[in-house]
């Protein structure tokens, strides 16, 4: 039943569409190699403070999602295709360095240039997908099947990652590299040829057609940052943000809290695979009926609100004590994340081209993913020096989780619905 309705999707996807779809798989079997297992291997097989594990996987968050803003509009101008490229290159050297790397230096470079890779292909991914779906329903639907696949990825990278790191962790960087580099490869020849925006005005490009290069070169800084003030002036969208941000926020907690966490229990780590293995397991089987269930049912607005709180909520379970089965907390909780991520993950994703121009999608999608980083770059941080305090009952950090996913799914909720009802009343 399941294969037969991932073919039935599958089919109607364009050639674009499904290149897209199979980089959300591969993207997430590298990645989840090795981020899952990270913290540890700072922390016990380096012997880095908290502080420093803490910065390391915050700058890694950080220099992706807080220059997605750059790779989106690099995207818009030269074309998505290249810029996924680039991101994939640039990320082999990335990973590599933080498989191999001893010094602080390699591992703070690594962490940059591994973030950064995503900041470059990860908005053009998205926007390639929206521009190639213009219609709502259609990108829900393909943002749903990539998160699908992406989930797929997600279930097999920690399983790959914690048979290499029987060997050594150094072979976890090498292989999730050289992933990397064969999906290089694959995007140069089976990718289509994106389109770039038509980011100039006529008249701008009228005055400009007969100008020395160093005036274009003004004009394209002057164009940058007139775009950008203009997306920070949409207030729609910036509320919108801010609110879709606790979604990193939550997220990145799988692989800098539940670790922490999981070593104050057991030295047992394979819970922390386990954790991945769950919410990857679900989301496979789960999503597209999810999906359905939002589009029949719910509704986007109630699909965000509902999705946001309940992987919210997911955490409170990390306050119960199990002696006699210390991993069913984590068990619970990758549930209950699941379930929320499912619901809200897709909807946030293609509702993005409803605030923007088709030729404005990378840079909408990358200054989205900015603000995200910086919600996940201080959630990181906050959470890894509350998590480090003998003073302060680790319940009160979960339960604060909770509260803001629940002022974020109220938010989303009420100005998702508004702007619907609006749509409605006044549909051109």
């Amino acid at each position: 039943m399941f294969l037969k309705s991932f073919l039935a999707d599958w089919s109607t996807l364009t050639a674009a569409g499904r290149v897209l779809v199979i980089n959300g798989f591969t993207f997430n079997l590298g990645f989840y190699m090795m981020l899952p297992y990270l913290a540890t291997h700072l922390a016990q097989d380096l012997g880095l403070s908290g502080g420093f594990v803490g910065f390391i996987i915050g700058l890694r968050v950080l220099s992706q999602q807080g220059l997605f803003l750059v790779g989106g509009t690099l995207g818009d101008y030269f074309g998505y295709k290249p810029m996924i490229l680039l991101g994939c290159a640039v990320r082999v050297v990335g990973f590599a360095l933080l498989g191999i790397g001893e010094s602080l230096y390699a591992l703070i470079l690594g962490a940059f240039l591994s973030g950064f890779a995503g900041a470059l292909f990860t908005p053009s991914s998205q926007a390639y997908l929206a521009s190639d779906y213009p219609r709502q329903h259609e990108r829900e639907g393909i943002f749903a099947l990539q998160n699908l696949a992406s989930e797929a990825g997600m279930l097999l990278g920690p399983v790959f990652g914690l048979a290499l790191l029987s060997v050594s962790f150094a072979w976890i960087g090498v292989t999730s590299a050289v992933f990397f580099a064969l999906l290089l490869v694959i995007q140069w020849y089976y990718l289509p040829d994106s389109k770039r925006a038509n980011h100039k005005p006529s008249d701008e490009k009228e005055s400009t057609s007969s100008a020395p290069k160093d005036s274009l070169t003004l004009l394209a800084y002057r164009s940058f940052w007139h775009q950008w003030l203009a997306m920070l002036k949409n207030s729609a969208f910036i509320r919108f943000a801010c609110y879709a941000s606790v979604y990193p926020l939550l997220f990145h907690q799988l692989y800098s809290a539940i670790p922490s966490e999981v070593r104050l229990v057991t030295d047992n780590v394979s819970i922390i695979t386990w954790v991945f293995v769950v919410s990857s397991i679900l989301g496979v089987t789960l999503q597209m009926p999810m999906s359905r269930l939002v589009e029949k049912k719910l509704g986007t607005a109630l699909g965000m609100g509902l999705g946001m709180g309940i992987m919210g909520s997911a955490y409170l379970w990390l306050s119960i004590e199990t002696t006699w089965l210390p991993a069913l907390p984590f068990l619970i909780c990758a549930v209950f994340f699941s379930i929320g991520s499912m619901l809200v993950f897709p909807l946030l994703g293609a509702y993005i081209p409803t605030f923007s121009s088709v030729n404005e999608l990378g840079r909408y999608y990358g200054l989205f993913a900015c603000i995200g980083g910086v919600y996940a770059f201080l959630g990181n941080v906050v959470t890894s020096w509350l998590l480090s305090s003998t003073e302060l009952e680790h319940g009160v950090i979960w339960l604060g989780l909770f509260l803001i996913s629940c002022l974020a799914g109220g938010g989303l909720y009420r100005q998702v619905k508004h702007q619907s009802k609006t749509s409605a009343l006044n549909p051109l």
